[in-house]
């Protein structure tokens, strides 16, 4: 009797789709979740500032959920917003700093990988299973997602559900089965548009199902229809939705792209994206083992005529990226996001068709253990010192460096200004500088995208922001939207730069604007045959005015003209050298307004070249001198002959400009070291 219910019940399972899982499968399965956990929480709290995109999300977040609601409507190119409502809670109870709002997103990347398990279970045995679901807690891409401030992870795990319980639901067609399905469609349809993308893969497998399932298909499609009921408010609410299909066709998409969007998204998919996988061979071989494995279960399942479901997510996701770049949306990674389970499982399939023993065989070890810990091992950086966004050390930076307008100098020059360039920056600049208005003014540029800046809004604002002050701050993010035409680059070219650094949220650079303090330098001076100059300007020192502080910008401007076209680009190099024998220096490529270097001027074109050399607030005092030389690309300097300030140079390598006095700074200023030991510094 005993033996005739276990064969009952054995086949009750097979009927089911679910044939009986042995216990060490589960003890796999457990080590695979407890990896996935592993990975997800490791370095957390060292992961660093919000991106864009993060702090963007915070900021929706603060306000309540109908605030939410209509905000989210009204902006395009946005995301639904049950995500922000929930990070709204979330933040309420637990704060807003960055790794406790990222740990929202950890459970869904965690609970992705069982997920990912059941549904592979619907097409292999229990081992293929587990190894699918290895994958996907291994995956650098399913990792770093989950580690952000973003509904990409959520949306993953409830597109891998729906999918699961679409499986499932047309198999046994149970009622329940068919209610979780419609729950979880639309819960993930208002997480994310990406998790409807397993609708469109469920429509896409119902012809190879209506012959032997009709039933089940059309009870499908009430239910699908039931859905769109459901989110049917959200679409003819979001306005921004509706506003962005005007930018549908605007987007080139030719083989030239196609080509190298395919170069770099296997790698990405099965590697990491390229922010994350270190260099070297390591990412291509493990994205090479994952990629011949997905090959050959795609082969396997169309020969078996299984896993349709799979293919049709595949396929539909690779379809919304070319739909992505039709709309001119650059290509980004996370847009295969949704397809790794999926394809994970198929990667599986080949181990589902050997037989278990042949595991064991070393060179299916090999493969299996490669596929599993070679991603791992690929973006290994990414758990070492990999940070996630920085822009505190930018504000930061600021916050300690600018200067108030200082009593009795530079009359009509107020306060510095801070241009905040690139869409949505404000809501950083208001989350990591809350008290901006006590130290600096800012000037957005645009005040809202789309659409971009014009020229004559970028001429009109910083002129106005270099009437009134002397010194600007300028913050360059996202200009492939705000400035595409590159408006404010070429105006900054008339102004003196002392700072250039490269932050991974973006480019700080400061700029001096028109004073009139400078030391003339006069004469004429020719540099080979090729260049001749008669005037060169700096900030030297003068009976007239008081000396000039540390934490500053020492100003430097060359009139310069093209004696004979040259094939080479010629570079600056000015240095102010202490009374102890410091070199505070800085090379720059010669370039006219409009950002033509020396290659590209004509003979007898003069041109005014500016630019400013910072020397840092806890610089020695004393006089310092001043020095230029002109550089052709190999460093030989170009021989300068002729007269400049009543000096000779009768064929010398540089040119000596004078004194300088430096004074310590009038207003209390902090070490720039310091600021950086704290915070972190520039990426160069």
């Amino acid at each position: 009797m005993a033996v005739r219910l276990s064969r009952v019940a054995a086949a009750w399972r097979e009927r089911a789709g679910r044939p009986t899982p042995t216990v060490a499968p589960m003890v796999g399965l457990l080590a695979v979740v407890v990896l996935g956990v592993a990975l997800r929480s490791l370095r957390l709290q060292q992961l660093g500032d919000f991106d864009f995109d993060e702090v963007a999300a915070v900021w929706y977040a603060r306000s309540l959920p109908l605030d939410i609601i209509a905000a989210i409507a009204a902006a395009p190119f946005e995301h639904p917003p049950l995500y922000y409502v929930a990070l709204h809670y979330w933040s309420t109870w637990f704060g807003e700093h960055e790794p406790l709002v990222r740990w929202l997103s950890v459970p869904f990347g965690v609970l992705l990988i069982p997920a990912t398990y059941q549904l592979a279970r619907m097409y292999l045995r229990p081992w293929p299973s587990v190894f699918a679901a290895g994958v996907v807690a291994a995956s650098p891409m399913l990792v770093f997602f989950s580690r952000e401030a973003r509904m990409y992870a959520a949306a993953a795990l409830f597109g891998t559900l729906a999918l699961w319980l679409f499986e499932r639901a047309m198999r046994r067609g149970r009622p329940r089965d068919w209610l979780w399905l419609a729950l979880t469609i639309v819960v993930g349809a208002y997480v994310d548009y990406t998790a409807a993308l397993a609708v469109v893969a469920m429509n896409l497998a119902l012809p190879w199902r209506f012959g032997r399932q009709r039933r089940r298909v059309l009870v499908f499609l009430a239910i699908e229809l039931a859905c769109l009921a459901a989110a049917l408010p959200w679409v003819l609410l979001a306005r921004g939705v509706q506003d962005s299909l005007p930018a549908f066709g605007t987007g080139s998409l030719g083989w030239g792209l196609v080509r190298e969007i395919a170069a770099s998204a296997w790698l990405d998919v099965f590697a990491g994206d390229a922010a994350v996988r270190g260099g070297g061979r390591a990412g291509s071989f493990a994205a090479s083992v994952l990629g011949m494995l997905t090959v050959a279960g795609v082969v396997g399942a169309l020969v078996r005529r299984t896993a349709d479901l799979l293919l049709a997510k595949v396929a539909t996701v690779l379809a919304f990226l070319v739909v992505l770049l039709i709309f001119d949306k650059d290509y980004q990674s996370r847009y295969l996001l949704p397809a790794i389970p999926a394809l994970a499982i198929l990667a599986a399939v080949p181990l589902h068709l050997i037989p278990r023993r042949v595991w064991t065989v070393a060179p299916i070890a090999v493969v299996v253990v490669a596929a599993l810990a070679g991603p791992v091992y690929a973006s290994r950086a990414y758990y070492d010192d990999y940070r996630r966004g920085d822009y505190r050390s930018i504000t930061s930076t600021i916050e300690n460096l600018a200067r108030p307008r200082r009593p009795g100098r530079d009359e009509g020059k107020f306060r510095d200004a801070v241009v905040l360039a690139g869409p949505w920056q404000g809501w950083y600049w208001r989350h990591y500088f809350p008290g901006f208005l006590d130290k600096v003014d800012v000037w957005f540029l645009p005040d809202e995208v789309p659409p971009a800046v014009s020229a004559k809004e970028v001429n009109t604002k910083l002129e106005r922001a270099a009437q009134n002050h002397r010194r600007l701050w300028v913050v360059l993010a996202g200009l492939e939207q705000a400035d595409p035409d590159g408006h404010v680059e070429r105006w900054l070219t008339s102004q003196w730069q002392a700072r250039s650094e490269v932050y991974r949220n973006g480019v700080l650079q400061l700029y001096m604007t028109n004073v009139l303090d400078l030391v003339d330098r006069r004469g004429g001076v020719k540099l080979d045959e090729d260049f001749h100059i008669d005037l060169i300007q700096y900030s030297g020192a003068r009976s007239d005015q008081s000396p000039r502080e540390a934490g500053d910008g020492m100003r430097f401007t060359v009139f310069i003209r093209a004696l004979q076209p040259v094939d080479y680009d010629l570079r600056l190099r000015v240095w102010l050298r202490t009374p102890s024998g410091v070199i505070y220096a800085k090379d720059l490529y010669a370039q006219d307004r409009v950002l033509r270097r020396t290659s590209q001027w004509q003979p007898g074109e003069r041109h005014q070249l500016r630019t400013a050399l910072w020397i840092p607030a806890e610089a020695e005092p004393g006089t310092y001198q001043a020095f230029i030389a002109f550089l052709r690309p190999d460093d030989r300097p170009l021989t300068a002959v002729g007269r400049l300030a009543r000096i000779d140079h009768p064929g010398v390598d540089y040119l000596w400009l004078g004194p300088v006095d430096i004074l310590p700074p009038s207003i209390p200023m902090a070490s720039e070291a310091g600021v950086r030991e704290r915070l972190g510094g520039p990426i160069r």
